[in-house]
């Protein structure tokens, strides 16, 4: 009998601002804004600056709300 091994994705739980340039198509610099004004929310590790994969959703949903 032949098994098919499926390959697994491991779920991300963070992601860098770089990464989340990729992804999105926004800037670093932008991000980076969002993040020092709090739109955009962040945890640092190290010297590095992760955004949690929920806190990626919710802002993404959220969209730059300009009215306020």
């Amino acid at each position: 009998m032949m098994t098919i091994l499926k390959e697994v994705t491991p779920k991300r739980f963070s992601y860098g601002l770089d990464e989340i340039a990729v992804l999105t198509g926004l800037s670093t610099a932008f991000l980076r804004k969002l993040a020092r004004d709090g739109t955009l929310k962040t945890k640092k590790f190290g010297a590095r600056r992760m955004v949690m994969e929920a806190d990626l959703q919710e802002f993404l949903k959220g969209g730059n709300d300009e009215s306020k």
